[in-house]
This record gives C-alpha cells, structure tokens and sequence, in this order.
C-alpha cells in the first residue's frame, strides 16, 4: 500500500498562535509515524519552516474582508488542492471549513472553538456569528469525522453532529528537550531589572488590548496596578504576538513586556516567572496555562472554558471567578514562596499526562477509521530527514504553481513620487524603504518636475526597475499627479513624497486596512513621524476648520499611541497617501477630466481632493499601522524666499477652496476674511508685494472656478459642518520657524486626554486633572518648579516623557 497523504489547512504557520504550534506537532508526529504529512498556510514566517519532517506551503493570500468574501476567495483554491491526491484533509479553520463540499477526499476538522464576542465591535461580532452558525449547521456536518481539542468544546457542539466527534487534548509537553540552569534564569530575571525578592507575574497571549478584548490583559493590569501598590515587589511580564505600539504602550502602563519572543525563549520566560496569570474570559483549551504548569508554576485563572479540565483549583493554582478574588489569590501567593513552590511541584505532576505523543496516537486512531488503515499499513518514518528528488521536484512545482495564484490574486500597488530638486541620499533612502516592503506586487513610478540637479541620472543607474518620467517644466504637483496616473493600471495608488521612509510592513498594511472596509473609503493616512525626532508624531491624517486653515492631526505631539485605533479622518495628506484607484477615476469628473485640479500648483491639492471626496459621500481612516518617518519642511529646506512662497500659495488657494467647496455663507465669510488679511499686508513693507500677487491672481482664478462650483455643489450630499467637525479638538504643537515640537504643557493634556479616551485608564483621568491644575497656577511660568512637579507627578511614565518635560520653556 502506498504512503498515506495527510493534507492540514489552516489560515497560518507563525510565532505567537497556539493552533499554529498544534498543527505543528501534530503534523510533526503523524510524519513520524509513517504519514506523507502537508501543510497548507496563508500567513507563514520563519518559525515552522525549517520542519523536515512535513513540508509547509504558503498560499496566496485572501486579505481581510467580510466572511462571504473570504470564503469566496478560498474556495479558488479547491482545483489546486483536488489535484494534489491526498488522502485526507485535516482543516484547522475558518474560512477553510467551506472547502469541505468542493473537496474530493474525506475531510476531518479540528474545532480549536471560536472565542467570546464581548466587547468586540458589531461587525466582528457579525463575523464570528457566521462562523459558528455556518461551522455547525453546514460545513461540519458534511467533514467525516469532528475533533475538538477540550470537553469544553465537544458540549458546545449540537447533538446532531456530536454523535461523530471526540476531544483530543493537545500536548503541553513541547519544551522537553530544552535544558536551562539557574544562572540563566538569574540573569533574564536581571535583564527584567528584577531583584531577588521580586515576585513576577506572567502572561503569555496577544498584546494588543483592543483586538483581542476577550483575553482579558488590561484586565490583568488592572489589577496589577492594585495589588503592585499593596506589594511593590510584585512585576508583571507580558510576552507574546504584538507590534511595536502594543510593546510601546504596555511599558507605559508599567508592565514589563518581551514582545514575539523567539520559540526557544519561552522555556527560560516560564522559568523566570513565579506566577502564571491570565484573565482570558473565553479559552477552548489555553496552552501557556498547561505550559506553565509544565515548569512548575502555579496558575491563576478565571472558571470559563477548558480551565477546569488543564488544571486543579487549590492544588495547581487558583480558579477564581472575579477581579477581586483574583487579586487575592496572586497577593497570597505573592508572599508565600513554600506556596508556590508546593503548589509548582503538583502541577508539574499533574500536567504530565497531557504530552503531545498521546495527542498524536489519538489523531492516528481517527485517521485510521477514516481511511480504514489496519496495523500493518504504515510504516514508521525513522528518518524523518529523508526527501527523495521526486518529493523535492513536486515541492518545487506546487510553490510555483501557488507563486502564479498569488499574482493573481494580489493587487498591484503603484507608488508616485513628485519629484523637483531632491537629494541623492534622500530619495535613494526613500526607494531602498520601498524595495524592502513584505507587499510586493508594486511598482515605482517616479514624476519629475524639471529639476536642476542630477539626482535622477544616479538613481536612475541603481533602481533600472523604476518607471521615471521626466517633464520638460515644473507644472505642478497636482498636475504632475495626473500625468503619472497615466503610466499605471494598478488598482491602488500610493502618492509619496521623496523625502519619506516607509516601515517594512507599511504597504502591506495599507492593503489589507483598505479590503477590509467598504467602498465608501477611498484613502488611507498613514502614522507619519518626524524623521529626526522618530518620537514626534508628524500627522496621522489632515483636516480643516471653519476657516478652512489646515490641521495636521498629532503634529508635535509625543507618540504614546493616541493615535493607534484607527478613526474616520477628513482626508490624507499627500506627503503619503495611500488611494483606491478606481475612486480617481470618479473624482475627475468634478474638475474638467483630472483627478487632481491642476490649478494647484503647491499646497492644498490633497486638501482640494478630500474635501471633493467629502462632500460627495466618500469617507478616509487613518491606519496608524502603517508607519512613515518624513523629513519636515525638507523642500524648502535651502531656498531664502521659502516663506513667501508658501505664504503666498497657502493663502491663494485657501480662497479657491473656499470659492470651489465651501456652502454659500461659508464661502463668503472665508474669501472676505482672506481678502481682508491682504489688504492689511498691503501696508506692510515686507508683505505687500505678496499680499498684491495673492489679490490679483485670486481674482483671476475664482471667474475660471464657477463651472467647478456649480457642480461640486450639486453634487453635495453633506453640509460643511460634517466635514469640519474632523478638526475638533486637534491643535497645533509645532514650531515651524524652530521646525521642532512645542513643549508644554497643553500638548501633553491632549495627549493623555486621547490616552483616557481609548484606554478608560483612570491613570490617565488623574494626569489630565493635575496638569489641568498646574496649568491655571502661575508655576507654569516659572519652568524650574514646573519641571520639579512635572517629573515627580508622571515619575513612572516613559523616558520621552520625561525628555519632554525638560524642554518646556
């Protein structure tokens, strides 16, 4: 008999996720015990690819998007994988569960259950409704056999398929072979900055608080901060998936946090810590539960899901069922050491009995039913190193085949850079950030707008991949916009300054922010940061007030992750803006055929074309996973007449916006003020040749928009109000003519203001009152006091913070 072929699909193979490492072992063993094993995976990292037992194939992937398109998006994939000849699939999650009808060979799924939908927002929640209702009434009914991995989860089943399912526990036993003495222990616990008589918490999960409510970890902190004030030797260490701003915004809570800790790491976390604490509200199994108790660490947890089943109340830890009892049970054990050594010993007895070579026979038990395989069928794989060319020539010709429906199946992004006078080193940096995106189908098409040096002869000799074009005269930024539109059929577009840098992820980002939201958005701002001090925020998106004067939202602020859950903004600034392409087409038609008005040559085009947008229905959010870095005031940096120039262009066309977009009454007001300003400059000696330019070219201009506005008005479905509403509550923290922040107090009341609003953090109630306080005392004037105050009052809040407070003059 031949080989049997086992076939997993699941949505991903990275670090951090509990299925991930289950698929894996699991895999692992089967191989080992004489399966040809697969596995098949959307999301794939460097964590699981170097198994040499089973082979792991990346798939295209589907993007984020409502659950119908999902499923549509991966049934694509069921001719491919029909052709493969396997002889069982083994399906770990949704949206692969739908693959179940179009599949030709038996199918058995795993239900890893699907987690707690409170305090998930409606959508999600809609989501995650489908999934079950679809899992049990539909998919799993047609699968030949159904494994869930706890009891827990086997009674959440319906009777009617019940009847053809069983529970498997997954292995805890994964660290076996790791060996570890006490100095390494000692010297991470040091690293922590941790004394000997320090008690450390652990928690193990994803870090980001918003995303994953149901886990519980600003819970967790909560709770923290309680009992740490009772004990100040009590720490807590959080580790896990999570980006940088989750990093960044647990150590302002004052957590210790090791984020996308390596593999190998985790036996020295585990040993490391005292306690293990988790205030998940919703858990099929929980494997760091299992795995701490495996290094001899009690546990506290709350009663829900499979914790009951993994571990022993009284014996192993505490299972308790509130906040308070929870904080309780952590202070006792916090201060008895025999405690917890007791309790340690018997859980690492207790969980014994869950290893991963019990899992993996039970698995070999259902397969064995489903393909009706006797003793003798298999034949173990000692040797699990062992490829043949043949295996090898198909593994190669699957990644291609899979390589052609990626291309396919991913958008092509195309990235326009205005070009005029930049620096060699400045736009070589900003291309060589573009090269390195993990998004790859993308193209560079670079406009140039007459420039006077030879930077683009050198660049065009390093990147002979890059799409140049060069105009014969400097017609403008949104001019040269429109003709570079015309060199690309990608379906979005990233508008891009050259004096940026983007984060490697950036691009991927903005694509799979944009597929996720409905049609009605057309663009994207990223978080841009100032690129000499990377702790500023440059914008997150841009907005207009009444005056229709333009606001940068965050411009100087510090980045404590205010700005971190994405919002509905008015628009997006050019200096990087990412855009559905099939929406330019559409806006061209209220300026004369292009996309951009060409009538502005410098400033307020992007602000032209949001206000357009708006106007007509369209919405814009911020994506503040996409991190730009960008080089403020960096065109003007050597020119003497700069401010002119940019005084006269930002008043000019603040007019034409205003004749253009503007309601009739906001029209008015904003052209007579504008109109008023310039007659005033006209008795100033410095501005009086501007101000004479700016009147004379206004008039001109406004007769040639009356077209425009008579249209741009007709289609108008919302009033001016529901556009300047964006501009509430953002102020202006940053000194143009110093080009640094402002340090003061106000900006960081708005800072934490933001802060108390996404979190609810009472911490941050507490700051905003003291600096509110501080801010009506005459103190505020007197900067050494203020300072002294300052640091004792946010002592335990970040270094930038304290920086910060340094220069306030």
């Amino acid at each position: 008999m031949k080989q049997p072929k086992i076939t997993f699909l699941t949505d991903r193979m990275i670090k951090g996720h509990g299925v991930d490492l289950v698929v894996d072992r699991i895999a692992h063993g089967l191989a080992k015990k004489g399966y040809f094993t697969e596995v098949y995976a959307n999301l794939v990292d460097e964590t699981f690819t170097n198994r040499k037992s089973y082979s792991i194939f990346k798939l295209p992937p589907i993007g984020i998007g409502n659950f119908f398109i999902l499923e549509q998006r991966v049934r694509k994939f069921a001719n491919f994988l029909n052709s493969r000849e396997t002889d069982l699939y083994i399906i770990q999650s949704f949206p692969f569960y739908s693959l179940i009808p179009k599949l030709k060979k038996p199918t058995l799924v795993v239900d890893h259950g699907i987690i707690s939908t409170v305090g998930i927002p409606l959508r999600r929640r809609l989501f995650y409704i489908y999934q079950r209702l679809s899992q049990n009434i539909s998919y799993f009914r047609k699968a030949e056999r159904i494994v869930t991995v706890s009891e827990y989860l086997l009674g959440q089943l319906p009777g009617s398929i019940r009847k053809k399912a069983d529970f498997i526990y997954n292995g805890i036993d994964h660290y076996k072979y790791s060996r570890l003495c006490a100095d390494d222990t000692k010297q991470y616990r040091q690293q922590l900055g941790l004394d000997d008589q320090d008690v450390l918490l652990l928690y193990v999960g994803r870090l980001n608080l918003s995303n994953q409510p149901y886990k519980g970890l600003g819970e967790l902190i909560d709770i923290y901060h309680k009992i740490s004030l009772k004990n100040p030797a009590i720490k807590l260490l959080a580790v896990g998936f999570g980006s940088k701003n989750d990093e960044e915004f647990l150590k302002n809570q004052g957590v210790l946090c090791h984020a996308n800790a390596e593999e190998e790491k985790m036996p020295l976390i585990y040993s490391a810590c005292d306690i293990y604490t988790t205030c998940s509200k919703w858990e099929g199994f929980d494997l760091p539960v299992g795995e701490a108790q495996f290094f001899s660490k009690p546990v506290i947890c709350y009663d829900i899901g499979a914790h009951p089943e993994i571990m022993q109340d009284g014996k192993t830890g505490y299972i308790v069922n509130d906040a308070d009892s929870f904080a309780e049970k952590a202070m006792l054990l916090a201060s008895d050491k025999n405690m917890r050594l007791e309790m340690g010993s018997f859980a690492k007895n207790f969980i014994d009995i869950f290893n991963w070579q019990n899992s993996i026979n039970k698995y070999d038990q259902q397969i064995r039913k489903i393909l009706k395989l006797g003793p003798a069928d298999l034949k173990n794989n000692t040797d699990t190193g062992a490829r043949n060319i043949e295996e090898k020539i198909t593994e190669e010709k699957v990644r291609l085949t899979l390589g052609n429906i990626e291309e396919r199946l991913k958008k092509k992004v195309a990235v326009i850079i205005i070009n005029y006078n930049s620096s060699y080193q400045c736009l070589k940096e900003c291309l060589a950030s573009l090269k390195t995106q993990t998004y790859k189908n993308i193209e560079i098409i670079i406009y140039d707008n007459n420039s006077a040096n030879d930077t683009l002869d050198i660049i065009e000799k390093e990147f002979d991949d890059i799409k140049i074009i060069k105009s014969a005269k400097n017609i403008g930024l949104a001019a040269a916009i429109n003709n570079a539109l015309n060199f690309t059929d990608s379906q979005y577009v990233l508008l891009s300054s050259f004096d940026v840098t983007y984060e490697k992820i950036a691009i991927e980002e903005f694509v799979e922010t944009i597929n996720s939201l409905d049609s009605c958005y057309v663009g994207l701002a990223p978080k841009i940061k100032l690129y000499h001090q990377p702790e500023y925020i440059d914008n997150v998106g841009v907005s207009v007030d009444s005056n229709l004067y333009i606001g940068y939202n965050g411009i100087g602020q510090l980045d404590l992750n205010q700005y971190d859950k994405p919002e509905d903004i008015f628009g997006v600034s050019f200096t990087s803006a990412f855009l559905r392409r099939d929406y330019l087409a559409h806006s061209a038609m209220q300026t004369s055929g292009q996309t951009m008005d060409p009538g502005y040559f410098l400033f307020y085009e992007d602000i032209d074309f949001c206000y357009r947008a708006n106007l007509t229905g369209y919405k814009f959010k911020s994506c503040p996973t996409s991190m730009v870095y960008h080089r403020y005031a960096y065109s003007f940096r050597d020119e003497a007449t700069a401010f002119v120039t940019k005084y006269y262009y930002l008043k000019l066309n603040a007019m034409k916006l205003a004749y253009k977009n503007a309601e009739t009454a906001n029209m008015k007001r904003v052209i007579k003020n504008e109109r008023n300003i310039q007659l005033l400059n006209l008795k100033d000696r410095n501005l009086k040749s501007v101000a004479r330019k700016i009147l004379s070219d206004a008039a001109k201009s406004l007769s040639g928009l009356k077209k425009q506005r008579q249209y741009i008005q007709m289609t108008r479905q919302i009033p001016d109000s529901d556009i300047f509403k964006f501009s509430w509550g953002e102020y202006n923290f940053f000194d143009i003519a110093r080009n640094e922040p402002v340090y003061c107090i106000q900006s960081l009341i708005l800072t934490y203001k933001r802060l108390f609003i996404i979190t609810g953090s009472r911490k941050y109630e507490e700051y905003i009152n003291y600096l509110q306080v501080l801010d009506d005392t005459r103190f505020k004037i007197e900067p050494q006091y203020l300072r002294q105050f300052l640091h004792g009052k946010l002592e335990y809040e970040p270094k930038p913070i304290h920086e910060f407070i340094d220069r306030i003059r």
